[in-house]
């Protein structure tokens, strides 16, 4: 019987302006008001780089890019989930 390997998780730090903060402050608030469920800032951070995972980064090759698909997996999430 295989075992599954326990994920290692590690902890990030970083610095975000205040911007920034209210940006993931509103998501939660619409979460929470929303399914009525309090989701905190690193799920919300957490959630954003498992959707980069799912992209093929070979085609980023500036931050002009790397917007343009973040606005793109955005739009197909919010047409699935009709947020």
């Amino acid at each position: 019987m295989q075992e599954k390997k326990e994920k290692i998780l590690h902890r990030v730090v970083t610095f975000l302006n205040r911007e920034e903060l209210d940006f993931l402050d509103n998501i939660s608030k619409d979460i929470l008001f929303s399914i009525g469920i309090k989701v905190p800032r690193s799920t919300i951070l957490k959630n954003l780089v498992d959707i980069f995972l799912e992209c093929d980064s070979k085609n980023i090759k500036n931050y002009n890019d790397l917007l343009n698909l973040l606005m793109e997996k955005l739009k197909n999430f919010s047409n699935k989930f009709c947020l």
